[in-house]
Formats: C-alpha cells, sequence, structure tokens
C-alpha cells in the first residue's frame, strides 16, 4: 500500500497556484483551460484544452 498527498493551493485567483505533493511540488500558470507547469524535478508542462474534449499537452525535462 502507498501513501499519496495532494494539496492545491491558490496564490492568484484563477492565475497562479501552487500544487504540493508526495513527490515534489509544482506551479501552475494560467486558467484551467491552458496552463504552463513547472516541476520541482525541473521539467516543464504546458496543456491546452479546446471545447469538444480535444486536448494538447506537451511535457519537456530539463536536461
Amino acid at each position: 500500500m502507498s501513501i499519496h498527498y495532494r494539496k492545491q493551493i491558490t496564490l492568484v485567483p484563477k492565475l497562479l497556484r501552487l500544487n504540493i505533493g508526495t513527490h515534489g511540488w509544482s506551479l501552475s500558470l494560467g486558467p484551467r483551460r491552458a496552463h504552463v507547469a513547472f516541476h520541482s524535478r525541473g521539467g516543464r508542462s504546458t496543456s491546452v484544452r479546446l471545447p469538444g474534449g480535444l486536448t494538447w499537452h506537451r511535457h519537456s525535462r530539463r536536461r
């Protein structure tokens, strides 16, 4: 059995969120439908959701 923890703290409403979990933290910038997230392990992800169920997601890691 593993233990999971996730907490989301809103720093600026509808713009900036801090996500804390068991494996690190991330900072999300932008609204829910189009945002950029910076992760504690050096990664960055970009996500865009369009009406009708279409989603574009890109994840990159620092080398």
